[in-house]
């Protein structure tokens, strides 16, 4: 009985490896068959596990999708060969693609992908080069590689990306979605400009008496290409229902009737980008030279409605971001405090209307702020410094004085909001309904037309409306220089004004949910840890190295000195001079070599953090599993032993 009950607890425990081999075999069998039925059965279920969720369309796209009322087709043409000359280029092509196939996806047939590669001298090569598309060599003079994207309707409609550049990529979304909404809109969209200033040309006197025509703008022009354009003139009765976005150029002068029509065109769910300002520097000089203070502009009974407030007698100073200018009473540049160049953290950058804005410049701009208890939102596009301060506006008139406005300036510690997109829903500045015209000396009212519209109380959709402080932004002389080329004047921008202005007209003329699409972050993460230990070790080694410089410098200007003293070669070094020059050349040959010590070692440093979190990112945790695993072998096996000599001795 004991022999043959041994004999089983040995067969057992032979057969216990033999048993395990099969089940991880089976295992693997199970998990191939798992991911091959998947990848046939489940091709529409995704799960996205992205910290900023980059493969989840967002709500407005998702509207948008369900909303296509006509087949489109996205055609990527996407080189084989781009992964291996641009990793990076790679990674962000597999998210591009993978994100396009979410919107055939959901689309429900009505969006389609295909994915072609253009091949040297290949008929795919033709059409991306026939649509516009650019290649990049890999190398210097191989082959081109593409990787662009176009989009077609069933009425041959097309719209391109030449090249998916990498720094678009936070808006990748946004520029799929704009793609998709112009291909899917009947109209081109119409723009209505109503302005005070003469952004059309105008006439001037010239220095001789006689007239000269002064040109449009040159965002004027630049509106007038991508858009259907239609000048309002400075006063309306009414604005055309088939207006899309309108541009509201300093109203200083708008009568109740048009301030009326204007209200009543976002009430009806009108897209508006209003430029108000405390004081317009493109007025000129007319008004201060006669002693006269121009006055600023605003809409004031909509403002009120909607909670917001607006500094219509207060311009904002910025000694950070302010320009400089030439002082009257000398040749000195001096800081002039109302004249910003806005950069950096002064520009919203998770907005698509910023993207691509890396300076603007606004001059004698007002603040946009929001009362409490106010009926919509504001999301600040452009802002301030902190430490900003505020004066007067009529300061700012006349002859500029820098000096004084530096003397004055007194920070608030605020940042002010200069730009601001406002949204939601708010009731009309003009509850009564239109405003009586105000009457002439002879207490005759001047007969306004009759308003044939259904008067709205509030507003029927919530408000898109983006609101600049500033009508100056839009002149040339603050962000364009214009030189002489083949007979002919050529405009070079000196800040992003026009495509501030341009982003914002795009983004009103879209749908409105292109605007609630911001910056989603991008595939590529670099280890903050070590970023932030790369900062911190070149801090410790910062003012080391400014030490050791500072030292070499007096060094050899002391080696300079003495060899200023001894000038002939010829003539006799005292021996104290001598000694002194040979100190110092072994000095700066030490310092120059504890200079390079400071550097390698920094180098060092960051090699080997790098090393040790690219090991605990990427090999630790395999690593951890594997022992585990074998803990967890060694102990099952030794249980399997125990329970063997249990069985013998029982």
């Amino acid at each position: 009985m004991a022999g043959g009950a041994e004999r089983e607890a040995a067969g057992a425990a032979r057969a216990g490896p033999g048993m395990a081999a099969a089940a991880l075999a089976l295992l693997a069998a199970l998990f191939v068959a798992i991911n091959a039925l998947s990848s046939a059965w489940l091709t529409s279920a995704r799960l996205d596990l992205t910290a900023d969720r980059l493969y989840t369309l967002s709500d407005s796209t998702l509207d948008l999708l369900e909303r296509v009322s006509e087949p489109v087709v996205f055609r990527l043409y996407l080189s084989a060969g781009l992964a291996q000359a641009a990793p990076s280029l790679g990674v962000y092509a597999s998210r591009v693609r993978d994100l396009l196939r979410e919107y055939e996806s959901v689309s429900g047939g009505m969006v389609r992908l295909e994915v072609l590669d253009p091949e040297p001298f290949s008929d795919v090569e033709d059409r991306a080069v026939a649509a516009g598309l650019e290649g990049v060599p890999a190398t210097a003079g191989g082959e081109n590689l593409y990787f662009g994207l176009v989009g077609t309707n069933a009425t041959d409609d097309i719209e391109t990306v030449p090249f998916m550049r990498l720094d678009r990529e936070a808006f990748l979304e946004y520029d799929l979605s704009r793609m998709l909404y112009a291909l899917t809109a009947l109209d081109a969209p119409k723009v209505g400009l109503l302005s005070s200033l003469p952004t059309d040309g105008t006439m001037r006197m010239t220095a001789t008496g006689t007239q000269e025509q002064v040109p449009p703008w040159v965002i004027r022009t630049q509106i007038g290409e991508l858009f259907e354009t239609r000048f309002l003139g400075a006063q309306a009765d009414e604005i055309p229902e088939d207006i899309d976005v309108l541009l509201v150029v300093h109203p200083r002068n708008a009568t109740p009737r048009t301030r009326f029509a204007i209200d009543q065109f976002v009430m009806a769910g009108g897209k508006a980008m209003v430029f108000v300002d405390p004081f317009s520097e493109a007025e000129g000089m007319q008004g201060q030279m006669l002693g006269t203070v121009l006055d600023g502009s605003a809409l004031p009974e909509s403002f009120a409605a909607w909670g917001l407030e607006f500094g219509v007698d207060t311009v904002v100073a910025d000694r950070l971001t302010a320009r400089k200018v030439v002082a009257q009473d000398s040749d000195r540049l001096l800081e002039y405090v109302p004249w910003l160049e806005l950069r950096g953290p002064n520009i919203d950058r998770e907005s698509p209307i910023t993207s691509g804005v890396d300076t603007v410049a606004v001059a004698s701009a007002g603040y946009l702020k929001l009362r409490d208890g106010a009926p919509v939102a504001m999301d600040p596009l452009l802002t301030s410094s902190p430490g900003s301060a505020l004066a007067e506006a009529a300061k700012v008139q006349g002859f500029r004085d820098p000096a004084r406005l530096l003397r004055e300036y007194e920070p608030t510690g605020e940042r002010y909001v200069l730009a601001a997109r406002i949204s939601g829903m708010a009731p009309s500045g003009f509850p009564e309904g239109p405003p009586v015209a105000a009457r002439d000396e002879d207490d005759e009212a001047p007969a306004d037309p009759p308003w044939t519209r259904p008067v709205l109380a509030e507003s029927r959709e919530p408000l898109d409306v983006l609101v600049v402080g500033d009508s100056d932004i839009l002149a040339d002389r603050f962000w364009v220089v214009m030189s002489d080329f083949v007979g002919g004047r050529i405009p070079t921008p000196t800040a992003n004004n026009g495509d501030f202005v341009l982003n914002a007209i795009e983004a009103l003329a879209g749908s409105s949910a292109l605007l609630d699409l911001r910056g989603r972050g991008a595939v590529s993460r670099p280890f903050e840890v070590l970023l932030q230990i790369q900062r911190e070790a070149a801090r410790k080694f910062e003012d080391k190295e400014r030490e050791l410089r500072e030292t070499l410098e007096k060094t050899e200007r002391d080696l300079r000195e003495l060899r200023l003293r001894n000038p002939d070669a010829a003539a006799v070094v005292p021996e104290r001079d001598r000694r002194a020059m040979a100190r110092f050349q072994r000095d700066i040959l030490r310092l120059r070599a504890e200079l390079r010590e400071v550097r390698r070692s920094l180098n060092e440093d960051f090699e080997r953090l790098e090393a040790r979190l690219w090991f605990l990112n990427i090999a630790a945790a395999p690593i951890a599993i594997t022992a585990l695993a074998i803990l967890l072998g060694v102990w099952r096996a030794a249980r399997r032993r125990d329970r063997a000599h249990e069985a013998a001795a029982g």
